[in-house]
């Protein structure tokens, strides 16, 4: 197969201009036929597409670019977009410093609508996935090819496809099921329940998985067996199937392995190097979207910082107070924490430097605090010793420092660095997290895969602080404490937080830091069951008759 990653570049922006004309497919979000009347015989058409293998990787290349858009694995916060840290930053993960003008803020502060943008946008940016995969999907079997290239390209797109309808119903829940492009006639679909589509994309992905080239044989920059894999994992985790996630994730087990620095003994590497630009092909990325800048103009903006740490978006005290110290225990339990606690923990004019060390290296691999380096500038500000030192902007003094690369900020807006969909961290605690879900399953299976996450930054096994003969929620908890530390500001709080029931929980955790601490961006209120699902779009309500409104936001 041809190297993926050399054709990316030739051949997007083409695909765009399928898109426009209408080949791509239509969909609940885009309907139209006027590309029926385009008749010159230079133009791209369905009449000279859809033809050669050469064809299906233009197809699939459109796919894979879908997946850059600014409202989906970017985040040009700069330009009006709700990218994954945009979202991220809308739960007890973060803030938006720039309060209202941020997209998202609302569902943050419990006053979202319908009509809110960011809805909208997240919405169409999977569709526009889904529609590009359902084109290739219902055209590959017709092409010049051999069987085993169209199994391979078919399986590849309804994986893609997965993951958009996983995106989906994490936080829609219900919305339509399009497994094929759609003519106009057919443009007014009904809702499908989160089951409905998690039984029919499980049993898709059951039946053309193994039709993609496995790790080692895929093309470079595509998607493996494996990957697929987990897709399916995430899919079936996040849709309670904990049989399938078990299974689809015991296909990804051993074949990757967690990212480690030089001889692997400084934990804090391990971590905090894994987010470069030297590192995004490693062996721990097992789906990345590829950012081939600068000078591409494909918009990878994670770099955007104006020149110091980045402070339209923040961390939150909280996700900062849950990294333990480095014995494994919580920073009110650990003799190793030596820094302030209750109001006197914040004062913006004197940082307690203290608070930050001795802790998981993941902090400081995460998130930019008092103390730290950018660039050549330390970030030590104290009004009465150091006034004139750097001050962190964020309203909580904590900002964000995954995915930030300071040594490029020539190129905030046009970066390169990869941005990882999935990554093998995030299988062994997802894997950890159906075992202890389904049951029947040992302390020591469950936490060989914590602890696996946990060791590749010293930081101690589960039995050597929590204990052996834990309880399944005593497990529970550990493992959702290891999301969170492990995987902040790649795309899953909502998703955590939706299917534990914890949205009630996370917004009570920023009320109290907002009173204690009289930090933050704004107080955060809980509307009930409304607030744990999003709202079908207003406009998609609007435009077709057959779709139904959620009834925790008024409809049937």
């Amino acid at each position: 197969m041809e190297d993926y990653t050399m054709k990316k570049n030739n051949i997007f922006n083409y695909m765009k201009s399928l898109s426009l004309c209408g080949i791509l497919a239509l969909s609940a979000t885009s309907c139209s036929d006027d590309f029926f009347d385009i008749n010159n015989p230079n133009e791209i058409s369905s009449g000279n597409f859809w033809k050669t293998e050469s064809d299906a990787l233009m197809a699939l290349t459109g796919c894979y670019d879908a997946m850059q858009d600014g409202d989906l694995f970017n985040d040009y916060i700069d330009g009006w977009k709700f990218g994954f840290l945009c979202r991220e930053t809308c739960t007890d993960n973060g803030g938006h410093s720039w309060g209202e003008w941020m997209l998202g803020s609302s569902i943050a502060k419990g006053t979202s609508t319908a009509n809110d943008e960011c809805f909208s946008k997240y919405w169409n940016s999977n569709y526009e996935l889904i529609k590009r995969c359902n084109a290739l999907i219902e055209k590959v079997d017709d092409m010049e090819m051999t069987d085993a290239q169209k199994g391979a390209y078919k399986g590849e797109a309804i994986a893609l496809r997965a993951l958009g309808y996983c995106n989906l119903v994490s936080v829609f829940r219900d919305v339509p099921y399009l497994d094929k492009p759609l003519t106009l006639a057919e443009c007014q679909p009904e809702r499908n329940t989160k089951e409905e589509i998690a039984t029919k994309v499980l049993a898709d992905l059951k039946a053309c998985i193994p039709n993609i080239p496995v790790k080692g044989k895929a093309a470079k920059g595509r998607l493996t067996q494996e990957g697929a894999y987990a897709i399916m994992g995430r899919l079936a985790l996040f849709t309670k199937h904990y049989d399938e996630a078990i299974e689809a994730y015991n296909h990804v087990i051993g074949k990757y392995s967690l990212f480690k620095s030089g001889d692997g003994t400084d934990g804090y590497k391990n971590y905090s190097e894994l987010f470069t630009e030297a590192n995004e092909e490693c062996n721990e990325v097992i789906l990345g979207i590829h950012y081939a800048g600068p000078g591409l103009n494909e918009g990878q903006t994670f770099s955007i910082s104006w020149g110091g740490p980045m402070n339209a978006i923040e961390a939150t005290r909280n996700l900062c107070d849950d990294y333990y110290c480095t014995d494994g225990l919580p920073i009110d339990k650990s003799p190793l924490f030596k820094g302030k606690t209750g109001k006197a923990a914040y004062d913006k004019d004197h940082p307690d430097f203290a608070r930050y060390e001795n802790r998981d290296p993941r902090l400081k691999g995460t998130l930019f605090v008092p103390g730290m380096k950018w660039l050549n500038d330390t970030y030590d500000y104290d009004k009465t010793t150091n006034p004139d030192g750097k001050k962190i902007p964020s309203a909580s003094q904590v900002a964000i420092m995954k995915w930030f690369v300071p040594e490029n900020m020539a190129n905030e807006y046009d970066g390169s660095l990869d941005y990882y969909v999935i990554r093998y961290a995030e299988v062994l605690l997802s894997l950890s997290e159906a075992m202890i879900e389904k049951g029947g399953y040992s302390q020591d299976q469950i936490t060989k895969y914590i602890n696996e996450v946990r060791q590749r930054v010293n930081m101690p096994k589960v039995e050597d602080v929590e204990g052996k003969g834990l309880s399944q929620e005593q497990l529970r908890q550990i493992v959702r404490h290891e999301r969170r530390v492990e995987l902040a500001f790649e795309d899953l709080r909502f998703a955590d937080l939706y299917r534990w029931g914890e949205w009630k929980n996370a917004v009570e955790r920023m009320n109290k830091e907002f009173e204690t601490y009289g930090a933050g961006d704004y107080e955060r209120s809980y509307r009930g069951a409304q607030d744990e699902v999003w709202p079908i779009p207003q406009n998609e309500i609007d435009t077709d008759k057959n779709l139904k409104q959620h009834k925790e936001w008024g409809g049937e």
